[in-house]
């Protein structure tokens, strides 16, 4: 009876000896990103959240398994964000339960997302460079920012799961053209698809990459039908389910128009709210467009329509502020969109509360030291 555990378990240690002996740095780093997760996770404490997006997830998804009907921040149907979080937290809903066992379950799987995330990274940076690299490119998950948003119930995590395996199973076809690393990508782009719709395009990158990779031609035609079809079979049926809730083309969310704003308020020589006619260009905009479908006889907006109207407006808004703003002041426009927000988008990072007494002041430095290193980085590699 004890006899087969025993030759299973040396058998396991066989197998998996060479591996950890070639890879014993980069599992080390692993352990000790894990350890830092969880004693973060023990002093935020499981239910830790920012009374955001993040209770907004959870709760789309205790709604979607009891109702049946995809909503975020309020209960009627929504497309403001793509469907995966949703689905993602509503299994977890459905195998733990709700209270403090559904949030320990989430952050555990989130922790291990944000550690697995590291190891994806190492094995990317390992199929072009020494292992030391790899394991270098690993050392800025150690940065608090880091842990601290493998501790929230946020795309941002499983976002960059997906992205990194994207690009990982990108650059493995580049290689060795095997199909399993083409399903590999289209798995880990689907997912990254199903958390944020900017990740859209992404197979035209890899297309440039694998077309200067010399790739086979026919293999690539072939792989390229088999993306366009999996991507359709979501997207057809989400268009016609966003179609027949809004009465609008909406093939993937509706919900870009609000940061879209935000970043009109960003740069320098941007209009000012008081100089602008917003009755006229955008209330009256939104009348015309909408009123037939989405409002109620005294005027008002249907209270199912209420989040979408608002988000609409947020992007005829946006539009109109960029267009006056370019108007009133190319120079600027340009030098805001061009050079200032970039900049900002570089430097800056997702940090709400300190972890481990680290400080902004600390990330500041952290985060411009990156940016060094990937300059030098991106410089060797054209080099060599």
């Amino acid at each position: 009876m004890i006899k087969i555990p025993l030759e299973r378990l040396a058998r396991f240690r066989r197998r998996a000896g060479p591996f950890v002996r070639e890879h014993r740095g980069a599992l080390l780093v692993l352990v000790f990103l894990l350890l830092l997760r969880l004693l973060a996770l023990y002093s935020l404490e499981p239910d830790y959240n920012v009374s955001s997006d993040d209770v907004s997830y959870i709760q789309s998804g205790i709604y979607l398994m009891r109702h049946g009907t995809l909503i975020m921040h309020e209960e009627y149907p929504s497309a403001q964000v793509m469907p995966g979080m949703t689905v993602l937290t509503g299994l977890f809903y459905l195998l733990f339960g709700e209270g403090d066992s559904l949030w320990l379950a989430l952050k555990l799987f989130w922790i291990l997302m944000g550690t697995l995330t590291a190891w994806v990274i190492y094995r990317a940076v390992c199929l072009f460079a020494p292992k030391w690299c790899g394991i270098a490119a690993m050392l800025p998950l150690f940065r608090a920012d880091f842990i601290w948003m493998d501790n929230l119930v946020l795309t941002e995590t499983p976002f960059h799961l997906a992205l990194a395996g994207m690009i990982y199973y990108t650059l493995r076809m580049g290689k060795t053209g095997r199909w399993r690393d083409f399903y590999g990508c289209l798995l880990s782009y689907f997912a990254g698809l199903m958390l944020k719709a900017n990740i859209a395009p992404y197979p035209v990158f890899a297309l440039v990459y694998l077309l200067l990779k010399r790739y086979d031609r026919q293999k690539l035609a072939k792989q390229c039908v088999i993306v366009a079809c999996a991507v359709l079979c979501f997207i057809v049926p989400w268009t016609i389910r966003n179609y027949l809730q809004f009465h609008a083309f909406i093939p993937l969310t509706y919900g870009a128009g609000n940061p879209a704003l935000l970043g009109t308020y960003q740069g320098t020589g941007f209009p000012t709210d008081d100089s602008l006619d917003y009755e006229t260009n955008v209330g009256d905009v939104v009348w015309r467009k909408y009123a037939a479908r989405c409002y109620q006889e005294d005027g008002t907006v249907q209270p199912r329509y209420q989040r979408y109207i608002s988000l609409r407006m947020d992007a005829i808004q946006a539009a109109y502020r960029q267009r006056v703003w370019r108007e009133r002041d190319l120079p600027s426009y340009l030098y805001s969109y061009l050079f200032m927000k970039p900049q900002m988008m570089i430097n800056g990072y997702f940090y709400w509360e300190q972890v481990f007494d680290e400080g902004w002041e600390i990330l500041s430095y952290l985060q411009r030291l990156d940016l060094f290193f990937c300059i030098f980085t991106i410089a060797a590699a054209l080099y060599l």
